[in-house]
C-alpha cells in the first residue's frame, strides 16, 4: 500500500507542508492540546473515544492526541517527527499498520489531497475490524473564481454528499451519516478555554462556526 503515496510524499507533503500550514500547532503547546481535545469531543462521543481509533492521514497528529487508544500514520515524515515528539503512536510505513484491526478509520481533510482517492479508500477497507467503521471529515469547499497558479493547500477534488457516496459504494462501503459539523477559531477563542474553560471554549468554536458558516461534511459508513 505504500506506493499508493508515493508521488505525493515526494512532490508535495514529506517536508514543509505541515511547517507552513501548521506552524502554530507545532510550536504552541497549549493550542494543541486544547484542539486535540475539542476535535476528540466534536467527532466522538465518549464511548467512542476508549474504541480502537486508527487516523489514516494523521498529519501532525491533534486528532489523535486525546484519545486514549488511537494510532495513526501520515505520509509526511515531518509530521511523523512532530508525532513522535509528543510521544503519539504513529506508523512510520503503512504496511506495518495491522489489518482488520481498528473499530474506526478515521480520515480528516486527506481524501481531497489524494491522486487517487479510490484506491485509498480500498485500503482504508482492509484495516476495518469486524463490525467496524470508515468515518471520514471532508471540507465544505467554496465554489467561484481562483488563482491559475497551484496553492498550498492542493486540493484536488471537491465533495459533496452525492460524490462521496458514490464513491463510497464503489469501494465496498455503505454510509449510513451524512450531516455538516461546523467549527471555527480553536487558536483565537483560546483566552476563552482559559477563562471559563474547556467546555465553553468547545461551545465557542462551534458557535463561530456555525455563525461564519465554516463547515465540514461528515460522513460515516460501514463496510457492505
Amino acid at each position: 500500500m505504500e506506493s499508493l503515496v508515493s508521488g505525493e510524499k515526494d512532490r508535495i507533503y514529506d517536508r514543509g507542508y505541515h511547517s507552513e500550514r501548521h506552524v502554530h500547532l507545532i510550536h504552541d503547546h497549549e493550542y494543541f492540546w486544547a484542539r486535540a481535545k475539542a476535535s476528540a469531543d466534536l467527532y466522538f462521543s465518549k464511548q467512542e473515544q476508549l474504541k480502537r481509533i486508527f487516523e489514516y492521514g494523521c498529519g501532525i497528529g491533534q486528532g489523535i492526541a486525546a484519545l486514549s487508544n488511537a494510532a495513526g500514520w501520515d505520509v509526511s515524515s515531518e509530521a511523523r517527527e512532530v508525532c513522535h515528539s509528543r510521544n503519539l503512536r504513529v506508523y512510520d510505513i503503512l504496511e506495518a499498520v495491522p489489518r482488520k484491526a481498528w473499530d474506526i478509520v478515521f480520515c480528516r481533510h486527506v481524501l481531497e489531497h489524494l491522486e487517487n482517492p479510490l484506491e485509498h479508500l480500498t485500503a482504508m477497507k482492509e484495516l476495518i475490524a469486524n463490525g467496524g467503521e470508515l468515518f471520514l471529515v471532508l471540507p465544505r469547499e467554496g465554489h467561484g473564481t481562483a488563482p491559475f497558479l497551484p496553492d498550498l493547500n492542493q486540493h484536488l477534488f471537491c465533495w459533496n454528499f452525492r460524490t462521496i457516496n458514490n464513491l463510497l459504494a464503489r469501494a465496498g462501503f455503505a454510509p449510513y451519516v451524512n450531516q455538516y459539523e461546523y467549527v471555527l477559531g480553536y487558536r483565537v477563542l483560546l483566552p476563552v478555554r482559559q477563562w471559563l474553560g474547556p467546555g465553553a471554549y468547545f461551545w465557542a468554536t462551534r458557535f463561530i462556526g456555525f455563525l461564519k458558516r465554516n463547515g465540514e461534511l461528515i460522513v460515516r459508513a460501514r463496510v457492505s
